[in-house]
């Protein structure tokens, strides 16, 4: 048993990354903007998933928040799916926001892979819900547009905004159905999108149905709007 299912994940977040211990000895995050063009050793190690040889590279001075254009090593980790690297570059001072330069973060890589876990780590280490990257998408565009049910509804209880729209103008309701949804674009609807947003050419999500001929979606918006 490993100390994330002895102690309970919360429990061990609040502890480590909000410097609640008797010693005051976690470190500070360092949200200082290290460029890098190129992958670290660190970076390698958090995205194969071994703890120890990111411990070890922390250990021998590792910029913790080096940025490759994959990424950094805590978006790596959470990308690839590797929670324990994540808790640990976290309670090491990783800055949950920073991801990829084009503004793409950790939560959104987690969000795009449903793992939920990760996501909850992220969100309990203070990661902004609502960033954007350079497309205009958030975690919950991300969790929506991969089909990842159980991490929608994560997000939308952490108070995701549902009527995020991205830099074409394109809410996020109208391009799950365009993508004949039915399921996600329900709990979208249900969350209180906006069904009437109409896009800078004047498109709603109900004539994004009606051109796609998806007549369930049809009735669905037109009662959510009525």
């Amino acid at each position: 048993m490993n100390a994330i299912e002895r102690f309970g994940l919360k429990t061990l977040l609040l502890a480590g990354i909000l410097g609640l211990s008797a010693c005051g000895s976690t470190p500070e995050v360092d949200r200082s903007r290290i460029e890098t063009s190129e992958r670290t050793t660190l970076m390698d190690a958090a995205a194969k998933g071994n703890v120890d040889w990111v411990e070890s590279r922390l250990d021998a001075g590792a910029q913790i928040n080096a940025m490759s254009p994959d990424g950094t090593p805590l978006f790596l980790a959470a990308a690839n799916e590797h929670d324990a690297v994540v808790w640990t570059l976290l309670r090491q001072g990783a800055d949950p926001d920073r991801g990829r330069p084009d503004g793409t973060t950790p939560l959104m890589a987690a969000a795009s892979v449903g793992y939920e876990r990760i996501v909850d780590m992220l969100l309990t280490a203070g990661a902004d819900i609502e960033a954007r990257n350079d497309n205009g998408d958030t975690a919950l565009s991300y969790a929506v547009l991969n089909s990842q049910l159980v991490v929608t509804k994560r997000l939308l209880r952490a108070g995701a905004d549902v009527n995020v729209v991205n830099e074409a103008g394109e809410s996020l309701l109208m391009r799950v159905v365009a993508r004949n949804d039915l399921l996600l674009a329900g709990v979208i609807v249900d969350a209180d999108a906006n069904v009437g947003y109409e896009s800078p050419n004047g498109r709603t999500a109900l004539d994004i149905a009606s051109a796609n001929g998806n007549q369930d979606l049809v009735m669905m918006l037109r009662n959510a709007r009525d």
